[in-house]
C-alpha cells in the first residue's frame, strides 16, 4: 500500500467514526484483526463489533481532529484529538495516539492509547467527583 492509501483507510475510519457507521468501520479491518485499547483487547471482527457499537452507543456526538500521522511501511503512528459529547451529557476532549499495521489494505493491528484519568476530569461533576479524580 502506498502512504496515501494506508492514511486513506485511517481517515475513513474516523469518517466512519463520527457518523456511528459500525459497518463502515468493521469493513476496514481484517478478520482477525486484533483492537488493542484502554479498555481491553479486542480479537476478530465480532469482539471488535462489540467494541465500537458500545463507543456508538455512548457517544451522542464525536469529532476527530487530525494532528499527525507518520507512515513506515506498512505500519501508521497517528495523533487525533477526540472531542466526544455522551448520552448523559458529559463533555470531553483528548488526545488520541493510535499505531496501525496493514495487511492486504486493511487493518490488521490497531493499538489505541488516551488518558482515561483526563477524561473523569473533564466529566467530573460536584465537588466530591471533582475531588475523588483529583
Amino acid at each position: 500500500m502506498s502512504e496515501k492509501e494506508i492514511k486513506d483507510v485511517v481517515r475513513s475510519l474516523n469518517q466512519a467514526l463520527e457518523r456511528k457507521d459500525v459497518e463502515k468501520i468493521l469493513s476496514l479491518y481484517t478478520e482477525e484483526a486484533t483492537l488493542v485499547a484502554p479498555d481491553g483487547t479486542f480479537e476478530g471482527k465480532e469482539e471488535i463489533r462489540r467494541f465500537w457499537l458500545w463507543q456508538a452507543q455512548s457517544a451522542l456526538e464525536a469529532t476527530s481532529t487530525e494532528t499527525e500521522m507518520i507512515v513506515q511501511g506498512n505500519k501508521l503512528a497517528a495523533e487525533h484529538i477526540i472531542a466526544v459529547t455522551t448520552i448523559s451529557g458529559m463533555k470531553w476532549r483528548v488526545p488520541i495516539t493510535c499505531v496501525y499495521e496493514f495487511t492486504d489494505g486493511k487493518i490488521r493491528l490497531h493499538r489505541m492509547s488516551y488518558d482515561r484519568l483526563s477524561i473523569a476530569k473533564q466529566a467530573a461533576k460536584g465537588w466530591l467527583a471533582k475531588r475523588l479524580v483529583n
